[in-house]
């Protein structure tokens, strides 16, 4: 009998970690979370000071897959003094072997009547965004293949249960080469996001909140990026989304549209 138990013992043990998923592999998974073919929707990007004031923006987004590539612009409608301000982004699939070519990422200055291109790597990409918390390699994607991954456990974020991964950058020179995802155990998609600076203190801290359905695709209608070491934080409300509308012309993602400002 108790040779019997330690059988079944040993048996349920090996099942265990044979089913047990790696941190790549549940990052893999949060990858492939389905996506609409489209996005239209409007913002309101609310800028938070140090010494508590706020500074409002409102912007336009869209987003179109072209199947070997994604691309995304977004353009300020408000104030006046970003009226007009305009990000456009192109994000390429992976290939075959897991590996994607570097996002091509264009920023246009109305004042300046100037489009420059902002480089998809490096101190540039990790620069503010528009004054934001958010950096520029925010608004992008993060290619799986240039992350070592550990999953370090599991942990609840606002009453979800989620997996706790721990991403370390294999170039070890970015301004926060380490993150930790929460990623929900139900469906694979983000809660919330830790970011490590070179001296692994905590640095800023993404939560993403009042999801919602549309369409069958579950969205985060709030998304706040706190930096935990300077008081600041900066926090995107998405409002009228639209998923696989038919009128998004592919001329839209485009510099001329952008310099033209046909976004609207």
């Amino acid at each position: 009998m108790k040779k019997t138990l330690l059988i079944l013992a040993a048996l349920a043990l090996t099942s265990a970690t044979l089913s047990a998923e790696s941190g790549y592999d549940i990052m893999k998974k949060a990858d492939q979370v389905p996506e609409p073919k489209t996005s239209s929707s409007k913002a309101t990007l609310t800028i938070h000071s140090k010494k508590g004031s706020d500074r409002i923006r409102e912007v336009i987004m869209k987003s179109k897959d072209f199947g070997d590539v994604t691309k995304e612009v977004i353009v300020f409608t408000s104030p006046k003094d970003v009226a007009g301000v305009g990000y456009l982004m192109f994000e390429y699939a992976e290939d075959a072997s897991g590996n994607k070519k570097d996002a091509d990422n264009w920023l246009y200055m109305p004042a300046m009547k100037k489009t420059r291109r902002i480089a998809s790597s490096g101190s540039e990409s990790e620069g503010s965004f528009m004054g934001t918390d958010f950096t520029y390699q925010d608004m992008g994607e993060r290619s799986l293949n240039d992350y070592d991954y550990n999953l370090l456990g599991e942990e609840a974020v606002n009453g979800v249960d989620c997996y706790k991964v721990e991403c370390i950058s294999k170039a070890h020179t970015e301004k926060d080469p380490r993150y930790i995802s929460y990623i929900s155990k139900a469906d694979y998609i983000l809660q919330k996001c830790e970011f490590y600076d070179r001296q692994d203190q905590l640095h800023r801290v993404l939560t993403c909140t009042d999801f919602t359905t549309i369409d069958g695709y579950k969205t985060a209608q709030k998304m706040k990026m706190e930096n935990v070491q300077t008081g600041t934080w900066s926090s995107i409300d998405t409002k009228e989304i639209v998923y696989n509308a038919d009128d998004i012309d592919d001329s839209l993602f485009t510099v001329a549209a952008l310099e033209k400002g046909r976004i609207r």
